[in-house]
């Protein structure tokens, strides 16, 4: 009775559920951390002081320019925002962008006239972190995630091309969003993915940094961005949960065999894959493009507390496909909820405090999470060519 009466409504549901979200975020808005006073707030101070657009000129942040361009129309258009609510505005309004996303990928499963797809997205809008991150921390990760989420929704839809244009988006305002890559790569081998729709993004990057070439940045500077960044982190671990904070820091010159170690283990996967009877249904589709976002951080080193973001969302995707996958989001939450808990605490209070829980410990959650889920993959992927790969 209650499924059919929110079926009914759901546009009335939609629309409480929208004006709640926001009402949810509003008292966040005042939060200043140390990003936001040491960064952001210098990115939009030297774009309003340098004629908005025209500051793009300069090498004056470490994020990619797709999100300077944000800044500077968010500057231009609307002078009178405080700086703080600009930047949160624009994280904010992809919130709902991602969770429009995730109920298309959802609606794909169950249809159009199912109020599951509804709920999905609702749970994407309603995610601790994905509150947190926008309206109290005033990050980005919503923006290149909305992307990701979009090029999973066009692969499920086989709108192939549309899909790495979406990743090739994703890619220039983050490069983390290289944690679903491994996704082509066993999709390709399953010739499920055609190699030339790969193309799509380097053009697309490059469209991306051409206005900010074009009013004169370097285009060595624009296209060598992602290799300065790689260099930033001075820890093999920045408070992030993985394999890394079992490793000390003495041992920071050898993170290059972390990455060699990751792609391993990604060939590995696509050659039990390749191998693999299995059909690459769209549940399988979904199951490996949350096991990449899951196993990517957790392998490569240098990684940061935000970076399981793609993880969660994509898993609230997985646990409306295949319900008996509900933990997955549950857990990834819980882990990043302690992360957000550590810095937004030590920020506010300008202390360093200890973690709630010390990250050797919550380490070992996304590790189990991962073995759990290879058994789970690997049980899939050695099913019968007639069996569901679901």
């Amino acid at each position: 009775m209650i499924a059919r009466y929110l079926v009914e409504h759901r546009r009335i549901l939609v629309v409480v559920c929208i004006l709640a979200a926001l009402a949810l975020r509003y008292p966040l808005l005042p939060i200043e951390t140390y990003d936001y006073r040491f960064m952001g707030s210098q990115w939009y101070a030297t774009i309003v002081g340098n004629g908005y657009f025209a500051a793009l000129q300069y090498d004056f942040s470490n994020y990619n320019v797709p999100y300077l361009y944000l800044l500077a129309a968010m500057a231009a258009f609307l002078p009178d925002l405080h700086s703080l609510v600009a930047i949160k505005a624009i994280s904010m309004s992809f919130d709902f962008a991602l969770a429009y996303f995730v109920y298309k990928c959802v609606e794909h499963k169950h249809g159009s006239k199912s109020v599951v797809p509804v709920l999905a997205g609702i749970a994407t809008l309603f995610a601790p972190t994905v509150v947190l991150n926008s309206a109290a921390w005033g990050q980005a990760d919503a923006i290149y995630t909305t992307f990701l989420v979009a090029c999973l929704y066009f692969l499920l839809a086989g709108r192939q091309a549309a899909a790495l244009v979406a990743f090739g988006l994703a890619v220039s305002f983050k490069l983390q969003a290289v944690f679903l890559a491994p996704l082509f790569l066993w999709l390709i081998v399953k010739g499920q993915l055609r190699w030339r729709h790969l193309a799509w993004v380097p053009l697309v990057y490059l469209a991306t940094a051409a206005p900010a070439g074009f009013v004169g940045r370097p285009w060595g500077d624009l296209l060598l961005i992602y290799v300065r960044q790689a260099n930033v982190s001075p820890h093999l671990s920045m408070n992030f949960p993985n394999l890394y904070v079992w490793i000390p820091d003495q041992y920071y010159d050898w993170w290059p065999l972390g990455v060699v170690f990751a792609a391993c283990f990604v060939l590995l996967v696509a050659v039990v894959v390749y191998r693999s009877a299995a059909r690459v249904t769209a549940e399988l589709t979904v199951f490996l493009a949350a096991y990449s976002a899951l196993v990517v951080p957790t392998l490569l080193p240098k990684m940061h507390d935000r970076y399981f973001f793609p993880a969660e969302i994509i898993a609230i995707v997985l646990a409306f496909y295949l319900p008996r996958y509900w933990y997955a989001p549950v857990v990834l939450s819980a882990v990043s909820v302690l992360l957000y808990a550590h810095y937004l605490t030590s920020s506010l209070s300008n202390d360093p405090y200890e973690h709630f829980v010390p990250l050797e410990l919550l380490a070992s959650i996304p590790m189990a999470l991962i073995a759990v889920l290879s058994w789970q993959l690997y049980m899939k992927l050695t099913r019968t060519a007639g069996q569901s790969a679901g």
